[in-house]
């Protein structure tokens, strides 16, 4: 907030202490910024970690995961800014005057925790038009084990309620906001939802009884909207706001692994290759690349059945017995992994079928 106030420039840019910019960042943004005449430009985020004296950089943290977003001028009128974001603030550049004018500052609070996430929302609130770029410029360092996404305390786990809090009382001075209520439930509850994966396992159980408790009162005032939650976020809730206990010993206490074993197969590695092949030479290139995964590919239930002959009392957890089943379903509803089992269905008539494909994952998303 200090530097806000003291800051001389046009437009503002934020870099935390433990990650670091591309050299061309901000010029880059500027440039966007000012062709499109807008007051808040963001672009996505690598992420790296320092290995062996090395620099790896090992994901694209996307802002738009979706990528329904990038290329165009939006607001808040399009409220997928808020439901189809993630909260990062350092990976764009924000203009000075409409900072100040709208009074955007970041919560002020004891324990320095989780203020961006008020400082996003108004962001996107109150800005006239911004402006998503699907591209990488800031550089998110992933190996700090004192970071405050690692090893979450139930204290500083609650430090995101208050966070919410402090929304939620701006939103109500406000007689123009007074309809934002549902969807800050529901951004309550994606914030609540990422916490319980990074939260200490002894503390789980508190969390999840204290989930269940904001919610019922938010229920219980009507401000608990169903559309905005898909399918899986809400039978994660009502299971929660049923009996968190049973949640935590069926859910929480089970290992994590369906996702990637849904990612390890054959039909979404395929189907992840297809959609990253945009230039021609890459897509000449296509059908070679497909045949050496495919022939390297290890596959599971080969692996599972070696185990199984070397320890006979041996018994392989399925997919459902895993904490993250649920999403690992989700997983297979994506673009990749539909594309990759219809080409192993079909590989000969498989091109002719990819535009029905599309529009039908496009219609159900």
């Amino acid at each position: 907030n200090l530097g806000i106030k003291a800051a001389k420039g046009e437009y503002l840019g934020i870099v935390e202490s433990d990650d670091y910019i591309k050299p061309n960042m901000y010029a880059e943004l500027y440039r966007i910024a000012k062709e499109r005449n807008v007051e808040v430009v963001k672009g996505d985020m690598l992420e790296f970690i320092d290995k062996n004296g090395e620099r790896v950089f090992t994901h694209t943290r996307l802002l738009n995961w979706t990528k329904c977003l990038y290329g165009k001028v939006l607001n808040a009128k399009d409220l997928r800014v808020f439901t189809q974001s993630g909260i990062m603030n350092p990976s764009g550049i924000f203009k000075l005057s409409f900072l100040r004018e709208n009074q955007i500052y970041h919560h002020e609070s004891l324990g320095a925790a989780y203020q961006d996430t008020g400082f996003c929302f108004f962001t996107h609130l109150l800005a006239p038009k911004m402006f998503f770029v699907n591209e990488a410029f800031y550089c998110y360092r992933q190996d700090n084990e004192n970071s405050s996404v690692n090893r979450i305390s139930l204290q500083k786990a609650l430090k995101l309620s208050k966070e919410y809090d402090f929304i939620q009382k701006k939103l109500n001075k406000n007689p123009n906001f007074g309809n934002l209520n549902s969807l800050l439930s529901y951004l309550r509850f994606g914030g609540y939802n990422w916490i319980l994966g990074r939260i200490v396992d002894s503390n789980q159980l508190p969390f999840l009884q204290r989930i269940q408790s904001e919610f019922l009162e938010i229920e219980a005032k009507g401000e608990l909207d169903w559309k905005f939650f898909d399918a899986f976020q809400r039978a994660k809730l009502e299971r929660i706001l049923k009996n968190p206990q049973e949640f935590y010993e069926n859910v929480c206490l089970k290992p994590k692994g369906a996702v990637e074993r849904v990612k390890n197969q054959l039909s979404y590695k395929l189907g992840a290759e297809i959609l990253k092949t945009k230039n021609p030479i890459k897509i000449l290139k296509l059908p070679f690349t497909l045949y050496a995964i495919t022939a390297n590919h290890c596959f599971e239930q080969r692996v599972l059945k070696v185990l199984v002959s070397l320890n006979p009392e041996l018994k392989p957890l399925r997919l459902q017995d895993f904490a993250d089943y649920e999403e690992s379903l989700k997983v297979k509803e994506h673009l990749s992994y539909r594309l990759g089992s219809a080409m192993l269905k079909n590989p000969f008539t498989f091109p002719f079928k990819i535009p029905s494909i599309y529009k039908d994952y496009r219609r159900k998303k």
